[in-house]
């Protein structure tokens, strides 16, 4: 698991950078749902002060990985096994549309940049920055689609859905079924084979929301454990 270090100044903002931090935490489990975010002790961690972090937290609340409640707090969200079933129903409209969009517009580049994510993913093969390399690998094969409003709400449900898929595949040891889905939708996609492609796709998130469904359900008993 990467190391926790203070944040340094950068040609992103400071509170981006702290957004993106913590939202790394939220998707391998380092913050795990029901945590208590403790702000004065964040911003230790993190070398900065509480007003960047507070608008941090602000746009993770928008993106639904944390729910503040006034005198009670920010706790990292959790969700129900209805809520993931409609965000895999959302992933499989947007992402087959998008990916139908893509395919015919696709230049080499494009795909060039899909397969180095792939390749990247194979190399590492960690689990806990899984859920960052999957939506970079997703988002590099829909962008040549050109709706880039629809990739913005398909993040924010690839990021709500991930630290339950991350969990998933960590019990599972499941990353090379995901990553020969990869390899399988890229090949269609370089053969401008619009309609096999959509259908790896389709079978992909199907699949991954099977195989979360079971292993939730294995686990209901067990729940998960507070590492704050």
């Amino acid at each position: 698991m990467k190391k926790d270090v203070p944040l340094k100044p950068g040609r992103t903002s400071l509170t981006e950078q702290i957004t993106t931090e913590l939202r790394r935490r939220i998707l391998n489990g380092q913050l795990a749902e029901g945590t208590m975010l403790r702000q004065e002790r964040l911003a230790s961690e993190l070398g900065v002060s509480r007003i960047p972090l507070r608008e941090a937290i602000r746009h993770l609340e928008a993106e639904g990985l944390v729910t503040s409640e006034l005198h009670k707090g920010t706790v990292v969200s959790s969700l129900s096994p209805r809520e993931l079933e409609d965000l895999f129903g959302i992933r499989m409209q947007l992402e087959t549309w998008l990916f139908e969009a893509a395919i015919p517009r696709a230049t080499d580049a494009d795909l060039d940049r899909a397969e180095a994510l792939i390749d990247e993913a194979s190399r590492t093969g960690a689990v806990d920055n899984w859920g960052d390399l999957n939506w970079r690998f997703h988002e590099a094969l829909y962008l040549p689609s050109g709706n880039r409003v629809a990739l913005k709400l398909l993040r924010s449900v690839h990021d709500n859905a991930a630290r339950y898929v991350n969990l998933q595949l960590f019990v599972m040891r499941d990353v090379e079924s995901e990553l020969s889905d990869h390899h399988a939708m890229l090949a269609y996609a370089r053969l401008r084979d619009v309609e096999r492609g959509v259908d790896v796709l389709r079978r992909h998130i199907a699949r991954v929301s099977r195989n979360l469904s079971a292993s939730l359900a294995a686990a209901a008993e067990k729940p998960l454990k507070d590492i704050a």
